[in-house]
């Protein structure tokens, strides 16, 4: 703590000596064909990385500049974007037309990326708060979003949970791509590099029909930064080192357009993170280390109306699972999760090795889309997919000599969508689409799922209308899908097979308006319906990362959800104010989900686990979000967010199990006021408040769970941030701190908790380098 203070005076003595910039930037945003104001569009000044959101009139202002010459892109919906040169002396004020089915615009060409004009509910993390969370996981990221928070499995693996909806009911589009994998279990955590991200959204409402009718939790947009639209090159260097388990992450890209070819422009990007065993506040936990290693490679060529797009990934993880979640027999396992703490033998050792049980997961993911702009704007596009996801399981052996997996699971898939885009009668443009998708998955070892073929494909049609302060959205989608099972046994003959079919429909609804300039309201409504898993279906063996053992139920339902959401949204004349509230009720039948059977544990050949068993119900889920941020002061900002669910099984009336508590997050930022060689400097401090989660099924009619939900927590965080020029390229450095008070809590959705506390204290040193070069 005394070294934070240290840093936080020099940085308050370095940032005073320096030389103040006056210049002021102002500028407005519109579409050149309807000459609306386009409100939250994203102004990037890329030399300092400052970013600006345009407001209801699609005014946007950047103060203390220094003079010189800019480069800034604006981006709209993450899809028309365009770059400009410009030069600020004094105060100067652009006008920026931008076209949003054109594809070109005074010879500079939009970027090829997906269109998401979304009138629902939509959050998202960018600029600031996505570079404070560099270094961590997409799930850790993702929580940082009101509404949003974590299913973990120990510090390094962590998924997102929407509304308390997870795994296959949140759909990631990993850039423009569904993401397949082992996407169903709770500790198969995406496999996706967040340093490719520019920006993290969540969409609710009816743009998730573009993308499967099973989006029940909601649709993920993972968007990467556009590629550079002028002739030159910019580059990247990423470097995050963390304090509590020694982990230090490295990441690059560097992309160009080429001066001779300027219809080309490629990128390179490139990750490699590891980490050494993590601590608690009391002991350090044996075996929790983690290896990643990441790349990816994009390319885009553009000609007149004529756009096509190469992108390929790479990501590789080696992740240690907790020995002391990994019992040898039954009674050991029930004094381990009786215990305050791990038994001595599984903690202490601070050390990078990574040795059995531990998981290994590689995905490859190659895309290549085209798009084609008619003069009478049509526009049409074609994506094609293939993806393979590895994922290998090492259990503790009793020979030391043992190389091979547990359990190997491949899963292959393919997708191909075409869609057509289209201006109709006045105020009105839709789209219509068309997607297939076929999968193959394989296991070897020890059973858990089976082998199985699955072939789908879907149909959706969206209409979108807007007319002075009313816009809406309606879309309509179907999905069939066919899944072939077979489990073989070690003699290679075929033991049981399964065939499984079924159709979905979804169909959504927007209507949203602007009551005046500073307050605008909508509502969704929204069906939809989601197939059961195979894992659901016929799972039975050992879950790995959990330490659990699952049992499946081939009777299993699709899911039905009728959702019904209404947003409020305030935002004061001078932008000092910003009020939000989303309300939501999700009524869900055969509603599928873990029960555990604590009177049931399991003892195999590997040890001993607790069960769980896959159940349905017919349940409720409603809750709100607020969000509330003040401005008080030109440099000081207040952001509060708060979120509550209640979740309640209606076949018992009885509370839901494994739902999120309530939290509560205040966060204070004090701005400074820009120098000449220093940019963007800020403080800020978080206080964030989870509550007991005592809404859990009441145990008279037997024990429901294999531990009492664990106390509620308060952490302290901080962060400094500050940009300094450094000749013609910035150097932004970061420190952050996680868990100031070193407290020692659990949290109710990691399935770690039954063994041991969350980490302790941890300090993030960051430090990122932007180059960029315009011939």
């Amino acid at each position: 703590m005394k070294y934070f203070i240290c840093l936080l005076f020099a940085f308050l003595s370095f940032y005073s000596n320096a030389q103040e910039c006056v210049s002021r930037l102002s500028g407005h945003v519109h579409n050149s064909f309807t000459h609306e104001n386009l409100d939250r569009a994203t102004i990037t000044i890329v030399e300092l990385n400052r970013v600006k959101i345009t407001n209801n009139r699609g005014d946007f202002v950047f103060d203390s500049l220094c003079n010189g010459n800019y480069t800034i892109r604006v981006v709209y919906n993450q899809q028309d974007s365009i770059f400009q040169s410009i030069s600020v002396y004094g105060n100067r004020h652009l006008d920026i037309d931008l076209p949003l089915l054109q594809n070109t615009l005074s010879g500079i060409t939009v970027s090829a990326q997906r269109t998401h004009q979304v009138t629902g509910i939509k959050k998202e993390l960018s600029g600031r708060e996505l570079e404070e969370t560099r270094g961590q996981t997409l799930g850790e990221a993702l929580s940082r979003i009101n509404g949003v928070s974590m299913l973990q499995t120990g510090a390094t693996i962590s998924k997102p949970v929407i509304h308390g909806l997870h795994g296959s009911r949140i759909l990631t589009i990993n850039n423009g791509v569904r993401q397949e994998g082992q996407q169903w279990g709770n500790e198969h955590a995406p496999e996706i590099d967040p340093f490719i991200a520019n920006r993290l959204t969540v969409i609710k409402g009816v743009e998730e029909l573009r993308y499967g009718s099973d989006a029940i939790g909601g649709v993920i947009l993972v968007d990467p930064r556009p590629l550079r639209n002028l002739p030159g090159y910019q580059a990247e260097l990423n470097t995050v080192y963390f304090s509590n388990n020694r982990q230090y992450v490295v990441s690059a890209q560097y992309e160009q357009q080429l001066t001779k070819r300027p219809e080309f422009t490629y990128r390179l990007q490139g990750t490699l993170k590891k980490g050494a065993n993590t601590t608690t506040p009391h002991y350090r936990l044996n075996n929790t280390g983690n290896e990643e290693k990441n790349f990816s490679l994009s390319g885009v060529y553009r000609k007149n109306r004529f756009i096509s797009e190469l992108y390929y990934s790479f990501f590789d993880t080696r992740i240690g699972l907790f020995e002391g979640s990994h019992i040898g027999n039954l009674t050991d396992l029930e004094a381990a999760i009786a215990s305050d703490k791990p038994d001595p033998v599984f903690t202490g050792e601070n050390t990078y090795r990574i040795g059995r049980p531990y998981q290994r997961v590689q995905h490859h993911l190659v895309k290549s889309r085209s798009v084609f702009q008619t003069a009478g704007n049509h526009r049409f596009s074609f994506l094609l997919a293939a993806q393979f996801n590895d994922r290998q399981e090492f259990d503790v052996t009793r020979s030391q000599t043992t190389t091979r997996p547990q359990l190997d699971l491949g899963i292959f898939t393919v997708t191909e969508e075409l869609t057509w885009e289209t201006a109709g009668p006045v105020h009105f443009n839709r789209i219509t689409g068309l997607t297939a998708m076929q999968q193959q998955n394989r296991y070897s070892g020890r059973y858990f799922i089976p082998d199985y073929n699955s072939n789908s494909w879907g149909l959706y049609h969206i209409e979108r209308w807007n007319h002075l302060a009313w816009d809406a959205q309606a879309g309509i989608r179907i999905d069939h899908k066919n899944i072939s099972t077979s489990r073989i046994t070690g003699g290679g003959a075929v033991q049981e097979k399964n065939d499984f079919q079924y159709t979905t429909f979804a169909s959504s609804l927007n209507i949203g308006n602007r009551i005046d300039e500073h307050w605008r309201v909508n509502g969704t409504l929204t069906l939809s319906n989601r197939a059961p898993h195979v894992n659901e279906l016929l799972s039975n063996g050992i879950h790995h990362g959990t330490s659990t053992y699952e049992q499946g139920n081939r009777d299993l339902k699709p899911e039905r959800s009728l959702n019904f959401s209404f947003n409020n949204t305030f935002t004061s004349e001078s932008g000092n104010v910003i009020l939000e509230g989303s309300f939501y009720n999700n009524n869900i039948k055969n509603f599928i989900y873990l029960q555990p059977k604590p009177d049931e544990p399991v003892l195999t050949i590997a040890g001993a686990f607790p069960k769980n068993v896959y159940e349905q119900a017919d349940v409720r889920l409603r809750g709100f979000d607020l969000l509330a941020s003040f401005r008080p002061f030109q440099n000081f900002e207040w952001n509060n967010k708060y979120s509550l669910l209640r979740a309640k099984n209606n076949n018992i009336n009885d509370w839901l199990i494994r739902m999120p508590s309530d939290r509560f997050q205040s966060e204070f930022i004090y701005n400074l006021t820009d120098r000449k060689k220093i940019k963007n400097a800020y403080i800020s401090t978080e206080a964030i408040y989870v509550w007991e989660q005592t809404r859990v099924p009441d145990e008279s009619n037997g024990k429901q769970d294999y531990k009492l939900p664990p106390s509620g927590y308060f952490l302290w965080n901080a962060d400094v941030s500050l940009s300094v020029l450094a000749g013609k390229f910035p150097l932004i450095f970061g420190i952050g701190l996680r868990n100031i008070l070193n407290t020692t809590y659990r949290d109710y959705l990691n399935a770690m908790r039954y063994f041991t506390d969350e980490a302790g204290r941890n300090i993030q040193f960051r430090l990122r380098i932007p180059i960029n070069q315009t011939f």
